[in-house]
């Protein structure tokens, strides 16, 4: 019995035999030179054309999925990368997989040498297409197939790699690297796959077809666990199971607290898709409806098929409360079709940036969004990346003109429809109380807020540990967005991954949030524990955690208020 501990990435039970996979047999390229670099040419197209067209016959069944698949396209059809490797056949002589991994080397360490997390993060996207087109080359199936269900334990996955897997027959995910904020992380959490990232070695350790435990909260795996552990992680895997059951009847419950105050849990989506499970958690609402997904791959989208997306999501949500369309928050990690590359893209040309310069593109949007508020009074809209008032006036008068082009061509919207404004830079977090006598309501972003603030982008593995969300200084701007908010009597909310996690809620109970907008499966948790909160003491304990000096001692006075108050992680 060996037991392994990483990263959980998601939550729950796991116990059944291994599918052990290693990418060993692409490690070994033959640095040699040709006698015929026309023959390596042709090897090289013909592989090129086939990964192509691999990657473009994925069907993905998610919005990640269809945003990396579109990121794999992207870097396969990049005329820089495929400009390298020819040039390493026909000029160099390379043979076809020296040249991709010689071209692979040098972009990559082009991109590192940027310093820019977004572009780091892309170089594992680059060795994603170069395994795949070594793979073809050598003439072996990339693909990885799940017969049956397993654990699956990997020295790394490719997302394409695990989008093209057979997801109903994956157990859980045991993987020697990653973090909680890489790709296939992210796909674990969107599928709900129990998984452990950053084990270290349990590739090299583990058989196939051994037998396997494992806790994605815990962040534990054993391998060829005794009978004893088996037991324990089956009797685990029953409380969760009961836990989710009870959950899901409480979901027809109100989320108030046990001195009366509501907290309204809303639901984060990217389509029509989302709709069913938010409903089915007992979402009180859209409290964020990224529509950028939607056009991804075609930024200048199909006005009607959005209107059409747009009214359907009214109509089947409507009724259970607001409908909140986000304009096309596109630009940073998000690149659509078209749009050019920055040296520093999260701090370049996006959101309304991008929007404000292609207003032919944010036209097209917002007839959409307004025609969609015809159909329902809850429609709201908001825009994100508002860095303070000047910006926010720029837009509003925009939309102003657009609803004027409306009311000339006939075209009904609801002319009392709320619009409110995303808080996630400092600037407009400093200015709320300036953006809130313009806008409705207020939603603060805490991704972009908490990485902004402390200048770390989460997705940077060396910088990953100063990404605090508990930070004193996101704490306190947090603070002085709710008191904004509430002095001008608008609505503030959350739509950030904060909300979701529920050993947060007493903190933004405390703060005086009104909403929090989370993933559907999140909804569940987050209403159970606010069901058990005072709202008085909340708003003490966050009034005490306000004048702490640093994130370690905020954490460590959550953790003991959690444990007074009954929760545990």
């Amino acid at each position: 019995m060996i037991e392994k501990r990483g990263i959980g990435v998601f939550p729950g039970i796991a116990i059944g035999k291994a599918a052990v996979f290693r990418h060993t047999i692409l490690d070994n390229v033959e640095h040699a030179l040709s006698s015929d670099p026309e023959y390596e040419l042709a090897t090289f197209e013909n592989a090129h054309r086939t990964v192509l067209e691999d990657v473009r016959s994925i069907i993905p069944h998610t919005k990640e999925e269809r945003d990396m698949l579109s990121v794999y396209e992207s870097m396969l059809s990049d005329p820089d990368y495929l400009f390298l490797i020819r040039s390493n056949i026909t000029e160099r002589r390379y043979t076809a997989s020296w040249a991709v991994e010689a071209a692979t080397e040098n972009y990559t360490a082009a991109l590192a040498a940027l310093g820019d997390a977004y572009f780091a993060e892309r170089i594992a996207d680059i060795k994603d297409a170069e395994n795949r087109l070594l793979a073809a080359i050598a003439g072996i199936s990339s693909e990885v197939v799940i017969s049956e269900p397993a654990v699956v334990i990997a020295d790394y996955l490719t997302p394409s790699e695990l989008i093209q897997m057979e997801r109903s027959n994956i157990l859980g995910l045991l993987l020697d690297t990653g973090g909680q904020t890489s790709h296939v992380a992210i796909l674990a959490h969107s599928d709900e796959i129990p998984a452990i990232l950053g084990i270290g070695d349990i590739s090299a350790i583990a058989e196939d077809g051994c037998v396997v435990a494992m806790d994605g909260r815990e962040g534990l795996a054993i391998i060829e666990p005794d009978d004893k552990t088996i037991r324990s992680f089956r009797a685990r895997k029953g409380v969760a199971a009961r836990t989710e059951k009870e959950l899901k009847k409480e979901a027809a419950l109100p989320a108030v607290t046990t001195d009366g105050r509501s907290v309204h849990l809303m639901c984060n989506i990217e389509g029509l898709e989302g709709i069913e499970g938010a409903i089915a958690a007992g979402a009180e609402g859209v409290g964020l409806f990224r529509t950028e997904f939607l056009v991804l791959h075609d930024v200048k989208g199909n006005g009607e098929s959005q209107a059409g997306i747009y009214e359907e999501a009214a109509r089947s949500m409507g009724a259970y409360g607001p409908v909140t369309f986000r304009t096309y928050d596109l630009g940073g990690d998000k690149m659509a079709e078209g749009m050019r590359r920055e040296e520093n893209p999260i701090l370049g040309w996006r959101a309304v940036r991008f929007c404000m310069e292609r207003k032919d593109i944010f036209r097209s949007q917002l007839i959409s969004i307004l025609r969609a508020s015809s159909v329902s009074p809850s429609v709201r809209m908001m825009f994100p990346m508002i860095s303070g008032l000047e910006e926010l006036l720029e837009v509003l008068s925009f939309l102003d003109e657009v609803k004027d082009e409306c009311r000339k061509k006939g075209i009904a919207f609801d002319e009392n429809m709320k619009i409110g404004t995303m808080i996630e830079t400092p600037s407009a977090a400093i200015t709320a109380d300036l953006l809130a006598d313009y806008v409705d309501f207020m939603s603060v972003g805490t991704n972009d807020l908490i990485q902004y603030t402390i200048a770390v982008d989460r997705g940077n593995e060396k910088t990953q540990h100063l990404y605090r969300p508990l930070h004193p200084a996101v704490l306190r701007l947090m603070k002085y967005v709710v008191e904004a908010g509430k002095g001008k009597g608008v609505t503030v909310s959350i739509c950030g991954e904060m909300a979701g996690y529920a050993e947060y809620t007493p903190l933004l109970v405390g703060l005086g949030f009104d909403e929090l907008s989370m993933t559907a499966h999140s909804i569940l948790e987050v209403r159970k524990r606010v069901r058990t909160l005072s709202a008085e003491s909340c708003a003490d304990f966050a009034d005490n955690v306000l004048s702490l000096r640093d994130a370690t001692s905020i954490e460590q006075a959550l953790k003991e208020y959690n444990g007074k108050t009954g929760y545990s992680k």
